[in-house]
């Protein structure tokens, strides 16, 4: 990602409505299909910040891990305190029991994919899970994953055949961020025209990043509409962890070792 994002997602991740919400969602789902129990230990790969593995540190122990330096000093600046830099070619497995391994909005950014899951799911070993979220739908593409660097969106297809190339079976796979989706996608649509509908998304692909789309991309609404915008979303938690959505903003999927 680009440096100033990583000194804002620090200053506006733990207040910002979709970091907020969709943490409460991924724990949500974690608590329910991660197969784990208090205390046992979770790898956040990609930790960016730190706020995810600070959230989940209330009840597990948490290894972080990230390539960035700068995320891996924000995140020790948070006061997590296994904090790794370095990818999972270098990780110490000797070192950790490793009950899951979570990757939340992480393989977008990396051209294979497949082997980055396979590493996990190594990590991991039989019994644990991988938890992964990413965007959904390339038509969705825009400002926001220009900016964030990302190579691809995924649907449910795409996800499930880069599961199975790993070696991963999904124990519980939904799109969520379903409430706001018909906002979200209208606006999406909206900046980009219908030139970029009908090209799939490779007209907005080409699109450089400003510094707007870092703006927007990590600071939080003010603050009766971030606080409105949370409660949305996150209400969909309860739904997450028990059932499915048939369509979102984003893809999550909790994956056992085949």
């Amino acid at each position: 990602m680009d440096d100033a994002l990583y000194r804002l997602f620090y200053e506006h991740e733990e207040a910002h409505w979709w970091f907020r919400a969709r943490r409460e969602i991924v724990l949500a789902a974690l608590e329910q299909h991660g197969n784990l129990s208090a205390g046992d230990t979770v790898l956040d790969i990609g930790c960016g910040t730190g706020a995810n593995a600070k959230a989940l540190a209330e009840k597990y122990r948490v290894v972080a891990m990230d390539t960035s330096p700068l995320a891996v000093a924000y995140a020790k600046k948070r006061g997590l305190t296994d904090v790794l830099l370095g990818t999972l070619d270098t990780f110490p497995r000797d070192q950790f029991d490793v009950h899951a391994a979570l990757l939340l909005d992480v393989i977008e950014h990396i051209d294979d994919d497949v082997a980055v899951l396979a590493q996990a799911r190594e990590i991991v070993g039989p019994g644990g899970r991988v938890v992964v979220t990413v965007p959904a739908y390339m038509w969705l593409w825009g400002g926001h994953d220009v900016v964030t660097h990302h190579k691809r969106r995924y649907d449910q297809g795409s996800l499930t055949r880069a599961f199975a190339a790993a070696g991963l079976e999904p124990v519980k796979l939904t799109y969520f961020n379903t409430f706001l989706f018909p906002l979200i996608a209208a606006a999406r649509l909206a900046s980009r025209g219908v030139a970029g509908l009908r090209a799939g998304g490779r007209q907005a692909r080409a699109s450089s990043s400003t510094d707007a789309d870092i703006a927007r991309t990590a600071t939080a609404p003010p603050k009766p509409v971030n606080e409105l915008l949370r409660r949305v979303f996150s209400a969909e938690k309860s739904i997450v962890a028990s059932s499915t959505f048939p369509f979102g903003v984003s893809l999550l999927a909790v994956a056992r070792p085949l």
